[in-house]
């Protein structure tokens, strides 16, 4: 493709008339570079006028709608053969059935990153709330809308620390990760409420929350929209002592338990010298 940017001859023919702009004038009329138009001209897909007489190349002003076209849809995931079909072969049943595609592949990309904005949200609402209470003392507060999902613990009755439900979170979480509607994070484990006031302290279920809105086939609404809460790190005391203030909270607010003990983890780590960080938010939704 020529580079070399004259000014149209006046004795132009009246068929390449309308093409009068220069190379260097389209591509800062589109706010684009001179290797781009190139290229869209070496793939067939904008095609300037040829001067027969000296070879230099001219653009007309309604090819800039062209240029925005071959953009936008560019930017929905189309390659050069897509869009070369489009403007050279398909019919318009065929850009019709290409454009709802494409449609429902950025609606898709759209939830995911809904998804994932909603993830980090509720984590820093989670950690929002430290500052405003102690650890190890539990509060009455709402809570905001939110959904779960959970995975069964596959043996309950011996599920008393994370390692013994290590393949049960491994199960939980390949299923969050391999649907794309299901949340990963913020994660945790439930206790049976029963089971919390007769001190069975043994995991039931592998649980997400989300802020999304629940679908009622693979989420489901928290329920209630009071709870009883209370923040746990490994500073705090026993949290086996966290729980008995939690139910006795309960008790003097003269309070109904309507679900299990949550158990959300933020923070888990081990050091090199097997010192243990965690951070967790404990809630027991209340009527």
């Amino acid at each position: 493709m020529e580079e070399t940017d004259k000014p149209m001859s006046k004795n132009t023919s009246d068929e390449s008339s309308e093409y009068t702009l220069q190379v260097s004038e389209f591509a800062s009329l589109c706010n684009t570079t001179r290797d781009t138009l190139r290229y869209y001209y070496e793939q067939d897909i904008l095609v300037p006028w040829k001067n027969p007489k000296n070879g230099y190349h001219y653009y007309s002003s309604a090819q800039i709608g062209s240029f925005f076209f071959i953009t936008t849809m560019r930017q929905t995931g189309c390659s050069i053969s897509e869009i070369g079909k489009i403007l050279h072969n398909l019919s318009r049943d065929g850009i019709e059935e290409l454009g709802n595609s494409k449609i429902r592949e950025l609606q898709h990309e759209a939830f995911l990153i809904t998804k994932k904005v909603s993830a980090l949200q509720l984590g820093m609402w989670i950690l929002g709330k430290f500052n405003s209470h102690k650890p190890g003392v539990p509060f009455v507060d709402v809570m905001p809308p939110m959904s779960v999902c959970s995975t069964p613990v596959t043996d309950k009755a011996s599920s008393f620390h994370t390692g013994d439900i290590a393949s049960d979170i491994s199960t939980h979480l390949s299923r969050t990760s391999s649907d794309d509607s299901l949340p990963m994070f913020p994660a945790g484990v439930t206790i049976d409420f029963e089971d919390l006031v007769e001190g069975k302290y043994v995991y039931n279920n592998i649980i997400s929350l989300s802020f999304l809105p629940a679908d009622n086939i693979g989420t489901f609404p928290l329920k209630g929209n009071k709870a009883v809460l209370c923040y746990h790190d490994n500073k705090s005391p026993d949290i086996e002592k966290t729980y008995r203030k939690m139910l006795s909270l309960i008790n003097k607010n003269n309070l109904k338990a309507v679900s299990d003990l949550y158990s959300i983890s933020l923070i888990n780590l081990y050091d090199e010298a097997r010192n243990h960080t965690y951070f967790k938010y404990l809630f027991i939704c209340v009527e």
